[in-house]
């Protein structure tokens, strides 16, 4: 898994966690989540402590999205049925009916990207899970294993990396159904 900075967790809000004490296996890289809908992910500092941010990923979240607490990441979905009968890419499961996946399609076919969901990425658009682009999905999918810590904040501070954005797509009607980040 690739560094991109060894900022320390100073300049967030105090979550539960803070610092990043050492947590039971399998925590391998916990992941916190802010109401500045973005995700940022961390790996172990030189102390042992889950300090260090590794990737920042602009995310939607919802009504139902928790506003505090540590959940363990349990199963994964290549494609996952949603609420609403839409479906979602790299779908991790946080706890109960809130996973990460990625902005919902109408169908298993990565050619029908519901756009309009997908240009509101960074804002509160979902019922309850965190939406991220298939590029952020496709990430904690393949880089944070089921047992992985989740923890969720409530502050409209995004972290030490920031916020990412995502190019919006609706005005291009020749390729708006595809998410631009999808490495298929």
């Amino acid at each position: 898994m690739p560094m991109r900075s060894a900022l320390t967790r100073s300049t967030l809000p105090a979550p539960s966690l803070t610092p990043r004490q050492k947590l039971p296996p399998p925590m391998t890289t916990p992941t916190s989540v802010g109401f500045a809908n973005c995700v940022t992910v961390y790996t172990k500092d030189s102390s042992g402590n889950y300090t260090v941010p590794v990737k920042a990923l602009i995310c939607s979240t919802g009504k139902a999205t928790p506003t505090s607490g540590v959940y363990k990441m349990s199963q994964k979905y290549r494609w996952h049925t949603l609420n609403g009968g839409v479906q979602g890419q790299y779908c991790t499961r946080i706890t109960g009916h809130i996973l990460f996946h990625s902005v919902p399609y109408a169908s298993k076919s990565a050619d029908s990207l519901k756009y309009v969901a997908y240009d509101k990425l960074g804002t509160k658009a979902s019922a309850g899970c965190i939406r991220l682009t298939v590029e952020g999905a496709l990430w904690i999918y393949n880089n944070c294993p089921s047992g992985t810590y989740v923890e969720f904040y409530s502050s409209s501070n995004p972290g030490p990396l920031g916020k990412p954005t995502a190019q919006k797509i609706s005005s291009n009607v020749q390729c708006r159904g595809w998410d631009p980040t999808d490495p298929d």
